[in-house]
C-alpha cells in the first residue's frame, strides 16, 4: 500500500485542479447543515481551514446564525484544547498559520465535532497532517464526527494504525457516507 506522505501528495495534486473549488465547498456546506446531526447540535466545533480543504468561515457564519455556540481548536503541547468564540476577531494566527481561538479553553460538552482530513476511506478512517492531535481527542469524545472531503479525497484503501479513529460521517459535494453504525 501506498505510504500517507504520497497519498496527501496525489491527492493534494487533484485538488489543485478542481476548478470550481468554491462551488463544491458550498454544496458540502450545504448537504452538512442539512444532516439532523447538525441541526440538532447547540454546540459544534470547527476547524478553520487550510490551503486545499473546504473553506470552513461560512459554515462558522451559519452556525451562529442558527444560534450554535462555535468552538475552535488550538494546538497545545498537551494536545488539542477547545476554545468558544464570539467573532472573527477572537481569532489569530497559530500552528501551520492556522487561525487559532484567543479566548480562554472551555470544557463544555461539544454536540458535533468536525474533524479536518486530507484522505479518508468510507469507513470514515482518515489521514490528517500526521500530529494526530484529532485521533487523541476523538479517543474521549462522545459527540457526533464528520468530516469534510471533495470527492477526490475518497479512496478505497488508506493506511489504518490501532489508535487511528474513524469520523461517523464524511459529507462530499456528490454525497453523505455513513461510516459507522453507531451514529444511528
Amino acid at each position: 500500500m501506498i505510504e500517507k506522505k504520497q497519498l496527501r501528495q496525489d491527492v493534494h495534486r487533484q485538488i489543485r485542479e478542481l476548478d470550481d473549488r468554491s462551488d463544491r465547498d458550498r454544496v458540502i456546506i450545504h448537504t452538512l447543515t442539512e444532516l439532523k446531526a447538525w441541526q440538532e447540535a447547540d454546540t459544534v466545533a470547527v476547524t478553520l481551514a487550510l490551503d486545499l480543504e473546504i473553506d470552513t468561515l461560512p459554515l462558522i457564519c451559519l452556525a451562529w446564525k442558527a444560534g450554535k455556540s462555535v468552538f475552535v481548536p488550538k494546538v497545545t503541547k498537551q494536545g488539542l484544547t477547545f476554545h468558544e468564540i464570539h467573532s472573527l476577531e477572537d481569532l489569530e494566527p497559530g500552528v501551520m498559520n492556522i487561525l487559532e481561538p484567543t479566548t480562554e479553553a472551555t470544557m463544555r460538552s461539544i454536540d458535533v465535532c468536525i474533524v479536518p482530513g486530507r484522505v479518508f476511506d468510507r469507513s470514515g478512517y482518515r489521514i490528517g497532517w500526521g500530529g494526530g492531535y484529532y485521533d487523541r481527542y476523538l479517543a474521549t469524545y462522545k459527540g457526533t464526527t464528520i468530516a469534510l472531503a471533495y470527492d477526490v479525497q475518497l479512496l478505497d484503501e488508506i493506511p489504518i494504525e490501532p489508535h487511528d479513529i474513524p469520523v461517523e460521517f464524511i459529507v462530499t459535494e456528490r454525497e453523505t457516507i455513513l461510516c459507522s453504525p453507531s451514529s444511528l
